[in-house]
């Protein structure tokens, strides 16, 4: 004698669940490309300050070595980019283009104030008395 009887309810069995999908592979990306970005960007905000007096050595300064990097890492992104079916060619253009337009900016300037200050004579040393 059983102490639960046994329950003979017909039940639908349920459906396998469908498999789950695997994550599409990610698009590889281009570091060099975003380096030259991100460095081309951070030269010309810094370098747009070169045009200032005294504020623009420093400013010059800080921003020289971020627009040469820029310049240089760009092209490694678009020499990489080819091989890449061109992933990232678009932000290694730009950054070598940001980082060529602030080194000239800087140059420009600097020349500019060499210029100035030969002209007007500042720093000749002739006192008058």
């Amino acid at each position: 004698m059983a102490i639960f009887p046994t329950l003979s309810v017909m039940t639908t069995p349920t459906p396998p669940t469908p498999p789950a999908y695997a994550p599409l592979p990610a698009k590889p990306s281009n570091g060099m490309a975003i380096a030259a970005l991100a460095l081309g960007i951070a030269a010309i905000v810094i370098g747009i300050w070169a045009l200032i007096p005294l504020v623009g050595l420093v400013a010059a300064f800080l921003a020289f070595l971020p627009a040469v990097l820029a310049a240089i890492f760009g092209h490694i992104g678009v020499a990489k980019s080819k091989s890449m079916d061109g992933t990232g060619k678009g932000m290694a253009v730009t950054g070598f283009i940001l980082g060529y337009v602030t080194i000239a900016l800087i140059v420009l300037t600097t020349v500019w104030w060499i210029v100035a200050i030969a002209i007007t004579g500042a720093g000749s040393g002739t006192y008058y008395s």
